[in-house]
């Protein structure tokens, strides 16, 4: 679930195609964070999402829950009939149409999901393809849903592997929003992207695993790749989907040759044949999340949490800040944002009495009002 500036020093110049890569950010050297204090919630939040404007939905292992106010109140909308910790993947499209993808609680074999158009007063469940032992297993490997309209969607259902084996998954597709869907075969398990009914991609955030493109909405894929940058090879590269409040081609791409690392945002113009670098992403925040809001922003979060660098018109502007508000010694991620400024990260804190014995894990929620400068703990059913 989770995935100090330096700049990232060659990677503007390995871009494919014409377009100039926009502006880098200055170095900041950001202290480590002097909050301490623990998180007061005792549940795990394990999925956010932030939908528009101050709306938005947490899984944690007690509900489902909605807000209306950035996070501060909310209101339980956990499928009926379905357990919370069975609950694999979210996906809200706006704030009425939502899909909840599950396995059936007696017998982990079936997938199902759960659609609502009202926000989730209501919502009808139905099965999602046929019995597979493989899912036992899967029970709790996390399963991407994706929409473009309220009939399109998608849904892969990850499925364990061993060390050193390509991540596995099953894909299905609707064009019914829902209420029936087909199989269709992925070249290997990730989260998609789709940005219309026929083209998306497929990244498995796995170094080396490589990016695939579609353009007859998952029926069939091929593999594609981006130039990678002075001193790194191809298949150095780990793709990553960012958080989207809206379908956008854009993709992240982190490369690590053992010694050094660098990261970027790369842009398509040709439905995913071919991607251009957009804005370095400082090598400090290589392995960090990141969040792509409608009104063209996109935002990165260091694993730490102490620096976040946003990019603005597209990548032509970037700066990057320290942050205030988070506890020290946690990893952060899972970043989402909205076009307002408000956005939501998930921290994971660990504390031990002693020397790694005795120790808690706590996976709370934080918010942001005024792009990611100031968090706060929020309160999560």
């Amino acid at each position: 679930m989770l995935a100090l500036i330096s700049l990232a020093l060659g990677l503007a110049t390995a871009a494919c195609g014409t377009r100039t890569a926009g502006q880098q950010p200055q170095s900041t050297t950001c202290p480590s964070s002097s909050v301490s204090n623990q998180p007061t919630s005792s549940v795990i939040v394990q999925a956010i999402q932030l939908i528009t404007g101050s709306s938005g939905w947490a899984l944690t292992n007690n509900a489902l829950s909605e807000t209306n106010d950035g996070g501060q109140t909310w209101a339980t909308i956990t499928p009926p009939d379905v357990p919370v910790s069975t609950i694999r993947g979210v996906f809200f499209l706006d704030t009425q149409h939502g899909w909840a993808v599950s396995a059936l609680a007696n017998n982990p074999t079936q997938l199902q999901i759960s659609t609502t158009t009202d926000g989730g007063s209501s919502w009808t469940t139905s099965p999602l393809g046929n019995p597979d032992p493989l899912f036992i297993d899967s029970a709790h490997i996390p399963a991407y849903v994706d929409f473009v309209d309220t009939q399109h969607g998608w849904v892969v259902a990850l499925i364990a592997s061993g060390s050193g084996v390509l991540p596995r998954g099953m894909l299905f597709r609707t064009s019914n929003g829902g209420a029936t869907w087909q199989e269709v075969r992925m070249p290997l398990g990730g989260n998609v992207e789709f940005v219309n009914s026929s083209v998306g991609w497929l990244a498995a955030g796995e170094q080396g695993t490589g990016l695939y493109v579609t353009s007859d909405g998952g029926q069939t894929w091929s593999p594609t790749a981006v130039t990678p940058p002075a001193g790194y090879a191809a298949g150095q590269a780990t793709y990553t989907i960012p958080d989207f409040t809206v379908p956008a081609t854009l993709i992240q791409v982190a490369f690590d040759n053992g010694t050094s690392s660098a990261a970027g945002f790369y842009q398509t113009s040709d439905s995913g044949g071919t991607w251009q670098l957009a804005a370095s992403i400082p090598s400090g925040s290589a392995q960090g999340s990141a969040a792509v809001t409608g009104n063209g922003q996109w935002i990165v979060m260091a694993t730490d949490g102490n620096t976040i660098t946003r990019f603005t018109n597209d990548g032509a502007n970037a700066v990057s800040v320290c942050s205030s508000g988070l506890p020290s010694s946690a990893g952060y991620g899972d970043p989402t944002f909205t076009d307002a400024g408000l956005g939501w990260v998930i921290g994971d804190l660990q504390t031990c009495a002693r020397f790694k014995t005795n120790c808690t894990e706590t996976v709370a929620l934080y918010g942001t009002t005024n792009n990611a400068t100031n968090f706060a703990e929020l309160p999560v059913p």
